[in-house]
């Protein structure tokens, strides 16, 4: 059956609203309130304050029962429109169970996870210096040995002992406050820039943090990377805000011209001028609107993420004195904010799809999804598990087949029908196939000793393309056809204040409250509160 097209996209964005009210009075679905978000988010929180000792070692699993229950309850019943129409809810939902699982059940974050921390070294004149080991504590360290402690920064006093500052692992700490702020910084971080299991992406850390660190609880690789100053990162980072911004504005502005991206994708609307000279052929038309999803795609995950060194370095380089109070994570180090994504071409060219997803694309749930696939290679014979093929191949496939479950849930959570098994989850374990036939095949057909760099690298291009011209249209249709388009994600927006944009629209773009005090249901409690729209 064709879907009815709007009339135009402020009417589609109208049809939506009320959609969700109409299925809420009906009690189809119910309203997700701001405490369900706070409970969800604390339970791992809680979780991890507590040691695991011989009384207490069932409080994770338990916990991590009470992630899951919260979920399914969100998942199965609550719906809103913020956030792509509802498409974070489910996708944020699924995504923090599996995190939950990652901390609380994969791995013992107190006995296995480690910290950089910033410390204070006493240095009273005509003795050795202090240094702090990885439970707060202190050992002598010899002037010979002064070559291995490089300063992060000095406080003058006019009074001794002077203040020298180093870096140094923390493990699970002993006191309440330390150990409050070290939880915090584990379950919010989700590449680990400053664990011992920051992910290999994001490159090694420099020379000089080695040495103050050392060997012990590092499993970072070895190697070199360049990080600018953190001035330097910060003009970046601003940078990347900006052009992101306006690649968004834009991409809305084509999108809101095409009613493709209005939740009508079956059978295919004709596009909007001047593409619609190219009607006659499906396959410009197609290449147009998965250009146009992949740019917006890009520029959405560029944006978003490009607040984290904005807010965090931004902040400890303006206050200095504040960021130490408030954590002794070295907040000013440009080392922990890499960028999300890698260099693109040559990524592609040298290393193809495989490449592409492991290198180019944004790593953000990598240790989550590597985390879930070694344990459940923990479950083969002793034979199998050591088999570097078989616990590659489960890696590869438990990762993208979990990318396919927190986007299709996404898709699920989405206030219209859509198809989130033949969509997302088909389109990402597709990409596990692609990576599998390109190393299994392709790959040995090209080796590098034998074979022209151009034509490698030729191969590599065409079947990426290739491969993703015939999968992205299953994630494509479905993010038109759930209305994730629809979403609006800056707040003010030049090209449409200059009259670009759809009839009606102007300069400011959040005209509809993300918030709503809410008193409906059968009265209770736990049917009141602030509801997310």
């Amino acid at each position: 059956m064709a879907d009815p097209i709007p009339g135009s996209y402020r009417e589609a964005i109208q049809n939506n609203q009320r959609r969700l009210e109409d299925l809420v009075e009906q009690g189809v679905i119910k309203p997700f309130f701001l405490w369900h978000l706070l409970i969800f988010i604390s339970l791992p929180l809680v979780g991890l304050l507590v040691p695991c000792r011989a009384g207490s070692r069932y409080v994770r699993p338990a916990i991590f029962a009470l992630v899951l229950s919260i979920s399914t309850d969100i998942f199965k019943n609550r719906r809103v429109l913020l956030g792509a129409n509802g498409y974070m809810i489910g996708l944020m939902t699924v995504w923090w169970t599996i995190w939950s699982a990652t901390i609380l059940i994969f791995h013992d974050a107190e006995k296995n996870f480690k910290r950089i921390e910033r410390r204070s070294i006493s240095t009273p004149e005509g003795t050795g210096k202090k240094q702090l080991n990885g439970e707060g504590n202190s050992r002598t360290l010899n002037h010979n040995d002064e070559s291995s402690l490089s300063k992060v920064g000095v406080k003058r006093d006019n009074e001794p002992p002077t203040q020298e500052e180093a870096l140094t692992w923390q493990g699970y700490p002993e006191s309440l406050s330390h150990r409050l702020n070290w939880v915090m910084g584990l379950i919010c971080n989700m590449r680990g820039p400053e664990w011992n299991w920051r992910i290999s992406t994001i490159g090694p850390l420099p020379p000089s943090v080695k040495a103050q660190l050392g060997s012990e609880g590092s499993s970072c690789k070895e190697g070199h990377s360049a990080f600018p100053d953190a001035r330097t990162q910060l003009r970046k980072a601003f940078a990347t805000l900006l052009k992101s911004y306006l690649f968004l504005d834009l991409v809305k502005i084509l999108m809101m011209r095409d009613p493709y991206f209005w939740l009508v994708v079956s059978p295919s609307p004709p596009p909007p001028f001047p593409f619609s000279y190219f009607a006659a052929s499906s396959i410009l038309v197609r290449l147009y609107r998965l250009a146009l999803t992949g740019v917006g795609v890009y520029a959405a995950l560029a944006y978003a993420t490009a607040f984290n060194p904005i807010i965090f370095l931004g902040l400890s380089l303006a206050f200095p004195n504040a960021s130490r109070a408030l954590t002794s994570v070295p907040l000013d180090a440009p080392w922990l904010y890499a960028y999300p994504f890698g260099p693109f071409l040559t990524t592609i060219l040298d290393e193809g799809l495989t490449g592409c997803w492991s290198r180019w694309w944004h790593q953000v749930f990598r240790f989550g999804f590597t985390s879930t696939g070694h344990w459940l290679v923990s479950f083969l014979p002793s034979k199998l598990a050591r088999n570097p093929v078989v616990k590659r191949t489960i890696v590869v496939f438990t990762a993208f087949c979990l990318s396919g479950l927190i986007h299709g849930c996404g898709s699920y959570t989405q206030v219209v029908d859509t198809r989130p098994l033949s969509g997302p989850f088909l389109f990402f374990f597709l990409q596990a196939v692609g990576v599998t036939i390109q190393t299994t095949f392709i790959t040995p057909m090209l080796p590098p000793n034998n074979t022209p760099l151009w034509l490698r690298r030729s191969v590599n291009a065409a079947f990426v393309f290739c491969w993703l011209f015939v999968s992205c249209p299953f994630v494509a249709d479905d993010f038109a056809r759930g209305g994730l388009w629809l979403t609006e994600p800056i707040p003010v927006s030049p090209l449409r204040g200059l009259g670009l944009g759809a009839e009606g629209e102007g300069w400011w773009c959040w005209k509809e409250p993300w918030f709503r005090s809410w008193s409906g249901g059968d009265g209770s409690w736990w049917q009141r509160g602030v509801r997310l729209l």
